[in-house]
């Protein structure tokens, strides 16, 4: 897989445990490490291959924020160089091909492995194959700020030692006055909230907007931009309560996409009283319900 920093593109996992991650970076620009053989002349061609993605400019769109690559060309070439370094290794070592985070269409063949006979064939995504719970999929949750489902969000990730941030409008405006600086906010350059709203689906993995009644105002806008930038995107209704169904649906939805930073969105409490309690009645059932799952599955295991 190609990544940013002096050109990693080979990891070894040597535990042979798919749970346990890929493994600790062994294998840079011109560098290879003890563990694994390589040709020169591979190593060269994987060299240029990665040099490529790191040169690669930055282009914004309607898409949001990507790099200017051909990513069908460039993973044909990385698909080949993967089945030339499986000629060279053999049985030693099992050989995957791993898209980048930066390729925002990388759920489409995710993962792919190299066998023997030069097959190639498609394993699951990393949310699928370990089933990682929400508690531990979800690395940091992001929000607006404002008094409802974006402080709900926010109060949640502190109380429960999560990483949390996100933008909110300059001046840190909120209904109820200026949001507090516990809160590690960042500022926009506009005190309207449709600015905060963009960058926070922008720069999220995915969003999940919580919800009672009709959708509309800022969390339709939500929606709106999440659909116009490709961005994974799950309403949670909330008239109900929340329901072991509601509850189901975004486990389900996180472990699927993958997310890491998650956006949390939704009504502010004046329009939608009792948003923020149930906002945070939601994130405490999924982590829970993700919890007693795990406990299940681990006291199963031979």
């Amino acid at each position: 897989m190609p990544d940013f920093g002096n050109g990693p593109f080979l990891w070894i996992n040597r535990s042979g445990d798919d749970t346990q991650g890929v493994g600790p970076n062994c294998c840079s620009f011109q560098a290879t490490c003890e563990y694994h053989p390589m040709s020169d002349a591979l190593i060269d061609d994987f060299s240029a291959w990665v040099a490529e993605f790191e040169r690669a400019e930055w282009m914004t769109g309607r898409a949001g924020d990507k790099l200017a690559l051909d990513w069908t060309r460039f993973h044909e070439a990385g698909v080949k160089l993967a089945a030339r370094l499986k000629t060279e290794v053999g049985n030693r070592f099992r050989v995957i091909y791993e898209k980048p985070h930066e390729d925002l269409g990388r759920r489409c063949e995710e993962r792919r492995e190299i066998l023997n006979d030069g097959r190639i064939v498609s394993l699951p995504s990393r949310a699928v194959l370990y089933r990682i719970p929400f508690g531990r999929l979800v690395d940091t949750i992001v929000s607006g700020g404002q008094a409802g489902a974006d402080r709900a969000a926010l109060d949640w990730a502190l109380e429960h030692n999560y990483q949390h941030g996100g933008w909110c409008p300059k001046g840190r405006k909120a209904e109820d006055g200026v949001i507090d600086r516990r809160y590690g906010l960042r500022e926009t350059d506009s005190d309207g909230y449709r600015q905060r709203t963009k960058l926070n689906v922008r720069d999220s993995d995915g969003t999940l907007i919580v919800n009672i009644g009709e959708l509309g105002g800022g969390s339709l806008a939500t929606l709106n931009f999440c659909h116009s930038m490709d961005k994974p995107v799950l309403v949670a209704p909330l008239d109900d309560g929340v329901t072991p169904v509601v509850v189901r649906q975004v486990i389900g939805w996180v472990r699927e996409e993958p997310i890491a930073t998650l956006n949390v969105a939704g009504p502010r409490e004046s329009k939608r009283p009792g948003i923020y309690r149930l906002t945070r009645k939601l994130l405490d059932a999924v982590a829970s319900t993700s919890r007693e799952e795990l406990r299940a599955r681990r006291e199963l295991r031979p």
